[in-house]
């Protein structure tokens, strides 16, 4: 009896493993069929994540408006999904088309464009963003300004003009790709902090306001969006509660990781995505029900920084 169960405890765990990975990969599946014919708009689709987002619709079967600043780089990510895309598998032909989400004069006349494309937009995927570190005193006006544009207004513009093709339609969805700071500020972030919560206030009042009309509105705020060579930076993190706290925030996520939850997203009509590690998704909760003692240990992370500034 007894060598039974040793041996029926790894084979029920494997089991267990293996019908796992059977609905993953079926929901997998389901998730990519979502979007086939549809027509996804990707702003910033030359950045990791706009790689990523880019790779993962284009093997779905959507029909793909790529947007982006440089139109090299949109030619060599246009090269790459065409090199790999499989031919079993019913694919488009990517469009590209220049956008600079920052400057906000142009982005009605990218709109017209967009549309002219395939006379409709299934889903927006709203990706481009802006940063900016230092503290509130060193970064100028007009900086904070720009990051407001590229965060904020840039995203709005887009989608507004987008929505009355979408509205006349009665269908279709339009993804914000955020970030953590929409929801708690990060010292030395503040113009960064401030668009990427300005932006949440925004499309949660939209998702209200577009129920009626059939469209779905979804945020996906991911923690930091690591780089495909960066490593995270040694710290002594029991030094301090704080360094604990937010330096946990440099493991982040990868862009595969983040583009494969947008895809579900998409499929699934999900509103709200929060992509944390337990100890950022933490401190989400502590703002909410322990200001108090969130903004002390915020605070005494500053004091920490600055004393071991004037010792070295």
């Amino acid at each position: 009896m007894g060598i039974l169960a040793i041996f029926a405890i790894p084979l029920l765990l494997l089991g267990i493993s293996g019908i796992i990975h059977i609905y993953q990969s079926v929901m997998w599946l389901v998730s990519k069929s979502a979007v086939q014919n549809k027509v996804v708009v990707i702003t910033d689709a030359i950045s990791g994540l706009g790689k990523e987002c880019s790779r993962v619709f284009h093997a779905g079967g959507a029909r793909l408006v790529l947007c982006g600043r440089t139109w090299e780089k949109l030619e060599a990510l246009y090269d790459a999904l065409i090199s790999v895309a499989d031919p079993s598998v019913q694919t488009y032909t990517p469009k590209l088309i220049l956008l600079d989400i920052s400057d906000i004069n142009c982005i009605q006349d990218v709109a017209n464009e967009i549309l002219n494309c395939y006379g409709c937009v299934d889903i927006l995927i709203n990706n481009a963003s802006m940063k900016v570190k230092g503290a509130v005193q060193s970064i100028s006006l007009e900086l904070d300004k720009k990051i407001m544009d590229a965060n904020y207004f840039g995203p709005v513009t887009l989608t507004k003009a987008l929505l009355p093709n979408m509205i006349s339609r009665k269908t279709g969805q339009v993804v914000l790709i955020n970030s953590i700071q929409g929801k708690i500020g990060v010292p030395f972030r503040a113009a960064y902090a401030a668009s990427k919560h300005a932006a949440v206030g925004f499309f949660d009042c939209l998702r209200a306001e577009m129920e009626e009309f059939g469209i779905c509105v979804s945020t996906v705020s991911p923690t930091f969006i690591c780089s495909y060579h960066r490593q995270p930076a040694p710290g002594n993190w029991e030094a301090l509660i704080w360094k604990f706290f937010f330096r946990k925030l440099a493991y982040g996520v990868h862009p595969v990781e983040v583009a494969e939850e947008v895809l579900r997203t998409v499929s699934r009509k999900k509103q709200e995505v929060l992509m944390a590690n337990p100890i950022p998704r933490a401190a989400v909760y502590i703002r909410t029900f322990f200001p108090e003692l969130f903004f002390a240990i915020v605070a005494s992370g500053i004091r920490e920084d600055l004393k071991t500034e004037e010792e070295n």
